[in-house]
């Protein structure tokens, strides 16, 4: 962990300038835990370079970006309705990083990307991601419907729809580059998609939308995947056809439909957030026109994904903070790095930080083998994709506080991250269904499609691969304790409908404590086998302890406090840390 060394850095220590890949040693292990070998190597200069990227002019361009937001423009100078959303030059110059330095919306579909020779997996993106969305979260949102899009697309869209779209939305050319947003919210239908008032009727053989939208992310997007009932349709979801709807139509004029606003947020200020109103608005069909939802489900489970990823990287960006000022700030004649308190806090982010990552490769994993035809994995995304999305988002919420606190004034004062950090974190638990509809998700993976079935399948698998001695006396621990949350969450599927949505959240919480012990404990067996140290193994057995069997916090051995500076720098920890 790099530390300044200037009087005034000491005072103030700051991570600007620290390259966010190499100063994450986690990351390189995990990685190489989930991705095949050639991948990871093939993948080192480019997270390097994000890294270096994200802790230098990208974090720069975030800061003056979210001071910047967008402003909507709705008028020319002749009064003609225009509905321009202009952003700020740091924005603009984010986006061609996002976009066509690194191509995140395009390395999924297309080979080339980075010099890939084929498409880049899904693992090796998340993991690129992440170390990008240290620095700006907000534009991932864009980056990451514009890559679902494209999947959608590909997935149901006519030919002739992804010959017109998809070869721009995949384009690392800025120029040439086309981005999506989704609309999906309306003021009758939030969580509710159901009662979603928009509707689509045939007009002269082409599809027209009237409507409101009431959030729409990536507001003035060149196109849109939106949700619309065709006239005569059945209510609630299975009456929904999902449409494309283009900001300019095939004749170079301005599709039928307005912005009203962009939205003041608390957070992912740099990205416009706005209303739409359709008035007639042409809309190509894509797919079945009766399984509109089901196939919206698609974008928003990758975007659930996204969305977990970024969680994991604001919780490792608040760790890094927090510990760069504790190691270079002092109080009462210590490091705060040496204060018992700040350690327990220090350990706790660490260990958050690390099962967040765990479970987003984990995850993303699974999606390039269930792209490959798996139905096994497939499964395993379908009910991982929801539980990250709410354990991850939740945690973040936490860690960016705990952060705050730790750097304590400043931590509160815009000019410092850890205030945007926040009220990004805030977002994460809200956007693509809160932690409610996402916990409920979780069970209906369970009890629609035995999905519970294959993640505990896998987990086992994971558990039955252990090697190392040390880590096969942790995994017997493990393996009581995943036993005994599976019996939890299939008494719970079981109970009434009233004591079974009650409780979900509560079961969530221990489900995802469950997958990430033995995604951690697995990781630390390989790192053992590695000659890495027992650095996981100690951190997985810790994280099991408090997260998974809820050690009363004052029962709890503070002993592991002694390796805190090596689990937060990834320096080798011998055997008899684990006692």
């Amino acid at each position: 962990m790099t530390t300044m060394t200037t009087p005034s850095n000491r005072a103030m220590p700051s991570t600007r300038g620290m390259n966010f890949f190499t100063a994450d040693a986690n990351l390189l292990r995990a990685l190489r835990a989930y991705a095949e070998p050639e991948d990871v190597e093939r993948a080192l200069p480019h997270l390097e370079e994000v890294g270096r990227c994200a802790g230098e002019e990208l974090d720069e361009l975030a800061a003056i970006a979210d001071a910047h937001p967008p402003v909507l423009r709705t008028h020319d100078r002749l009064g003609q309705r225009v509905d321009e959303v202009v952003y700020h030059p740091a924005y603009v110059e984010m986006q061609r990083l996002g976009f066509s330095k690194f191509g995140f919306a395009a390395m999924s579909h297309r080979a080339g990307v980075l010099g890939w020779p084929g498409r880049v997996p899904h693992v090796v993106k998340f993991a690129l991601s992440y170390v990008f969305v240290q620095s700006e979260f907000g534009l991932f949102c864009p980056i990451s419907m514009t890559d679902s899009a494209a999947r959608v697309l590909r997935m149901f869209g006519s030919p002739e729809l992804q010959e017109r779209y998809v070869p721009r939305l995949t384009s690392t050319e800025f120029s040439e580059l086309m981005q999506s947003a989704q609309l999906l919210t309306e003021r009758t239908g939030g969580s509710d998609v159901g009662a979603s008032e928009c509707v689509a009727r045939l007009v002269d053989g082409e599809w027209r939308i009237w409507g409101e939208k009431w959030f729409c992310s990536n507001a003035g997007a060149d196109v849109h995947l939106a949700l619309a009932r065709p006239a005569g349709a059945p209510g609630g979801t299975k009456g929904l056809g999902m449409f494309l709807v283009p900001k300019m139509l095939p004749d170079g004029s301005r599709n039928r439909y307005i912005i009203r606003r962009l939205k003041e947020k608390l957070g992912s200020r740099s990205m416009p957030t706005g209303e739409y109103e359709f008035e007639g608005a042409t809309g190509y069909v894509v797919g079945a026109i009766d399984r509109g939802f089901p196939q919206m489900a698609e974008m928003i489970n990758v975007s659930r994904l996204s969305n977990g990823m970024r969680a994991a990287a604001l919780m490792r960006r608040s760790l890094l903070e927090a510990a760069v000022h504790a190691r270079g700030r002092a109080a009462f004649g210590r490091a705060l790095f040496e204060l018992p308190l700040v350690r327990e806090q220090l350990l706790e982010m660490v260990l958050d930080s690390e099962a967040a990552l765990a479970i987003v490769l984990f995850a993303a994993q699974a999606l390039d083998r269930a792209d490959g035809g798996s139905e096994h994995d497939e499964l395993v995304v379908r009910i991982t994709t929801p539980l990250i999305k709410y354990a991850n988002c939740r945690r973040a919420r936490w860690t960016a506080g705990i952060s705050m606190n730790l750097r304590g004034g400043n931590g509160y004062i815009e000019e410092w991250v850890n205030a945007r950090l926040l009220r990004d974190a805030h977002l994460g638990s809200i956007w693509e269904g809160a932690e409610n509809v996402v916990a409920l998700d979780v069970a209906r993976a369970a009890s629609r499609n035995g999905a519970h079935e294959a993640l505990f399948r896998e987990l086992e698998s994971r558990l039955d691969g252990i090697r190392s001695e040390e880590a096969v006396s942790e995994a017997a621990a493990v393996r009581a304790e995943l036993a005994r949350v599976r019996r939890q969450f299939e008494r719970l599927l079981a109970a009434g409908e009233e004591e079974r949505e009650a409780k979900m959240a509560a079961m969530c919480d221990r489900l995802a404590a469950a997958v990430c012990t033995v995604l951690l404990t697995a990781e630390g067996d390989r790192e053992v086998r590695a000659g890495d140290g027992y650095g996981k193994l100690l951190a997985a057995r810790e994280y099991r302890r408090r997260y998974l069997e809820r050690v009363d916090p004052l029962e709890a051995d503070v002993a592991v406090h002694r390796w805190l500076g090596e689990l937060v720098d990834g320096a080798p920890v011998p055997a008899s840390a684990l006692g």
